[in-house]
């Protein structure tokens, strides 16, 4: 059999390297080069493929079609009566050769056969696909690689992984080092694979390609990470605003938002003599005790910092008033949400200079994935006025900080004395409690 593939598909099927990515825009034909890939595995003896989508239910509509059925006139990848498919199963036998298991990661069993749980089988496998693995948790994902442990002479263990790109903040990105300033893990390597590429393409998909604009060119055109079209804050850009400016402070705000199961959040946010705000440090953590709470921002403040709290959390304020912090409520009256992502949206926006009022250090990371991930609720009618309510927790942080700033709100003044208040906080040794948490 003799089967013509493009240059990119070509070299992503002959790549040996454990971890492996295809991605690209639409019609890239990532999909394809991927079922070329585990079929050419799989035709080894004593291979054990594992061929894994999200849902199985799309893996079904999509890659299973391109791998046993094929897409209009192009002809399905393993060629008919070469191999046995045993539905229920979901395995396809190649033969004379090993075979391939396939499943969804919406599947209990998939869980089970990785050895999640302290019951069933594994899947010892030999290899294992992901396609559009931008949908995938990478917890799931992991768990299934660990499956991969069956070595065959000549088939080197190995991961694949096909999708679009997601924002720049997702696992996959990071990983393969496809962000700025990231750097790839070892033994991964990627191909961007374009559309333009794809000579088998109609010239009408390509036409349509190129009327796309914004974050859809980006992403589904142009094959770039690069967050949604639903993003709250869309000015956003990691090369204009994720930035380093140290020694500007010439005042602080901390912004808190409280959580326990969710991330509880601290912001050290610096201002400049221009009124420029930077976003210095973060503290994002989960399951932390009232005391550990008060120990995190007390690393963060000078006596000078005004605290704004979230003021749905009374007794972390108070608490942190009696530890000698100048704390105060963030107003969440009517309206106050969509007045604070005005007034940040309009400190990301450049001047005449191209200089933006609002940016964050690079070190804060979770403060930047929110950024690039925080998007507009919709419904069946398109956006709504209220962004979503996740991947916000340092978004309402930057928002409480930001609108105190601006209002210029002094701190409320604490009214009892210090030494007995001391004295009644439960609020543990700091040394001990920052040292443990660095």
């Amino acid at each position: 059999m003799r089967v013509e593939l493009l240059p990119g598909q070509f070299d992503f099927v002959e790549d040996a390297a454990p971890w492996l990515l295809a991605y690209g825009g639409r019609g890239s034909a990532k999909t394809t080069g991927g079922c070329w890939k585990v079929y050419n595995r799989a035709r080894v003896p004593g291979a054990r493929e594992g061929l894994f989508r999200q849902r199985l239910i799309d893996l079904k509509g999509t890659t299973l079609k391109t791998l046993i059925d094929g897409d209009g006139n192009s002809p399905p990848v393993i060629p008919p009566g070469t191999y046995s498919h045993n539905r229920e199963l979901k395995t396809i036998k190649i033969h004379g050769g090993g075979e391939i298991v396939y499943n969804g990661l919406d599947q209990g069993d998939v869980g089970r056969e990785a050895g999640s749980t302290g019951k069933g089988s594994s899947m010892n496998l030999t290899g294992a696909t992901f396609d559009e693995a931008v949908e995938m948790n990478e917890h799931a994902v992991v768990q299934v690689c660990m499956s991969v442990r069956v070595p065959i002479d000549g088939l080197p263990l190995q991961r694949s992984f096909l999708c679009n790109p997601g924002p720049p903040s997702h696992w996959i990105a990071k990983r393969w080092g496809l962000t700025r300033g990231a750097s790839a893990m070892p033994g991964h390597v990627s191909y961007h694979l374009r559309p333009h590429d794809n000579y088998f393409l109609p010239d009408t998909f390509m036409a349509e390609l190129d009327l796309l604009e914004g974050v859809a060119r980006r992403r589904y055109r142009d094959g770039e990470w690069a967050g949604s079209d639903g993003l709250v804050f869309d000015r956003f850009n990691r090369d204009t605003h994720a930035i380093a400016r140290p020694g500007i402070a010439k005042r602080r705000i901390v912004g808190v938002d409280d959580g326990y199961t969710d991330p509880f959040v601290a912001l050290d946010i610096h201002v400049d003599s221009d009124g420029r705000y930077h976003v210095a440090r973060e503290v994002y953590e989960t399951r932390l005790v009232m005391s550990e709470k008060v120990a995190r921002v007390k690393s963060l403040v000078d006596p000078e910092t005004v605290v704004v709290v979230d003021s749905a959390a009374p007794d972390l304020i108070e608490t942190l008033r009696r530890a000698g912090v100048q704390a105060v409520p963030a107003d969440k009256g009517q309206g106050s949400v969509a007045y604070g992502i005005n007034v940040v949206q309009t400190k990301l926006a450049p001047d005449d200079r191209g200089v933006p009022s609002l940016t964050v250090d690079p070190c804060c990371t979770n403060t930047i994935r929110e950024f690039e991930t925080y998007e507009w609720a919709s419904n069946q009618h398109g956006l709504k006025d209220q962004p979503r309510d996740r991947d916000n927790h340092a978004m309402d942080s930057i928002r409480y900080g930001i609108t105190n700033g601006e209002a210029g709100r002094a701190p409320a003044p604490v009214v009892f004395d210090r030494a007995e208040a001391a004295r009644e906080a439960m609020v543990g040794s700091d040394d001990h409690m920052w040292s443990t948490w660095q």
